[in-house]
């Protein structure tokens, strides 16, 4: 049976479908480019909204309390998210300190505070006020909300100082495991599938239209953001991202000296996951952004359902790379026992975090439909259905 909503546009390719309803573990997949165009919501809207508010209960939890209280000979540090924000501003640093604070604290909190807007009517029977323009703000939040990449963040920073003193963890780390499982949860909601909703509620949502063809000058927009990263890149690896000066002396630790570190220390799979998020996956990104947008510059025909596989990549790592940024902050609020120890973020770590910026900037921007449209593919009928898979 049809729903309101009449057509489902692939936004990878830019194919466009006839929807039908689904039925539970069903999902609608494009024809061309095998891309997920919709799946069967789980979920009630009543059950999302009681997911939305255990999110912001939690959230609260995370940032009142400590997530780990450091002792060095009897004297004891905590660290909060917000420490480490405080403490990277007073460092001078104060870009890396709103960067951290608007991808771990701010946009996580707004994000959250519009799904409970939009859910919270919709679990009430109605649409709430401004429903086009939240459907348009949350998609664009969903990518910087990095509280995942601050937990394994935290993580990381525990590994590091381990082996240097007694580390207690707090109930800010256990309330910031349980949120980044919910955010992973929540971040399915997009403004697509909450539209979807909103028609299988029945409820006069506007019917959602086929995105406009993708412009060639995103080209040149696309290009300018790589090369600033790769610019950026080089002080990103050659300054330190953090200083630490002790009783034992002093020393600066760049991205790779802090991965030569977790290794020597026996912490491989640590060091592993670092290297991948900080070195592997920046240069990932700046390759494989360069070879998809020569590609489609070109109208290359060759591999499109490829090419549009590793975009989907592209954009699912993205945020990763804020990894060793979270780790330098959290150490550095950790670190503040005067003669003692003391840790503060340097210059790289500012580089790092313009990296991690415009890596995302330049995939957000790009718009995969190109590589289709110049290769000479255009959208199918809407009267063509989708493929619809169980599972």
């Amino acid at each position: 049976m049809e729903t309101a909503v009449h057509e489902l546009a692939c936004h990878h390719c830019g194919a466009v479908y006839r929807r039908v309803a689904l039925g539970p573990g069903e999902s609608a997949r494009c024809t061309r480019c095998d891309s997920v165009l919709e799946s069967y919501s789980r979920f009630s809207a009543g059950e999302w909204l009681a997911i939305i508010l255990s999110a912001l209960i939690v959230f609260a939890l995370a940032n009142a309390y400590p997530e780990v209280t450091l002792f060095v000979q009897g004297k004891g540090q905590e660290a909060s998210l917000i420490d480490a924000v405080r403490v990277t501003w007073e460092s001078g640093y104060p870009e890396v300190a709103v960067m951290t604070f608007a991808a771990g604290f701010m946009l996580p909190l707004v994000h959250l505070c519009l799904l409970l807007w939009i859910l919270g009517a919709m679990a009430f029977g109605r649409l709430p006020l401004f429903f086009a323009g939240c459907l348009r703000l949350l998609d664009a939040l969903t990518p910087w909300c990095m509280v995942p990449v601050f937990l394994m963040g935290v993580l990381v920073a525990v590994v590091k100082l381990a082996g240097l003193a007694s580390l207690v963890p707090g109930v800010g780390l256990f309330a910031t495991a349980a949120l980044a499982v919910l955010i992973t949860m929540l971040t399915g909601l997009n403004s697509h599938k909450l539209l979807c909703m909103a028609h299988d509620l029945g409820l006069d949502a506007p019917v959602e239209k086929a995105p406009s063809p993708p412009s060639p000058a995103l080209f040149s927009r696309t290009w300018a953001l790589i090369l600033g990263a790769c610019i950026m890149y080089l002080p990103a690896n050659l300054l330190p991202i953090m200083e630490i000066a002790s009783i034992g002396g002093a020393s600066a630790h760049t991205i790779l000296g802090g991965v030569i570190e977790l290794w020597g220390m026996g912490s491989w799979d640590i060091a592993l996951v670092v290297f991948i998020a900080s070195v592997a996956v920046p240069i990932f990104k700046i390759v494989a952004l360069s070879v998809l947008v020569y590609m489609a510059q070109v109208r290359s025909p060759s591999q499109l359902k490829q090419r549009t596989q590793m975009y989907k990549v592209v954009e699912f790592i993205g945020q990763w790379s804020m990894l060793d940024v979270f780790v330098v902050i959290l150490l550095s609020a950790l670190g503040q026992f005067g003669n003692l120890l003391t840790i503060k973020p340097s210059g790289g770590a500012a580089a790092f975090g313009c990296v991690v910026i415009l890596t995302m900037l330049a995939a957000m921007g790009f718009d995969p439909r190109l590589a289709w449209r110049r290769a000479g593919h255009r959208r199918h009928l809407p009267a063509q259905r989708a493929n619809i898979t169980p599972g």
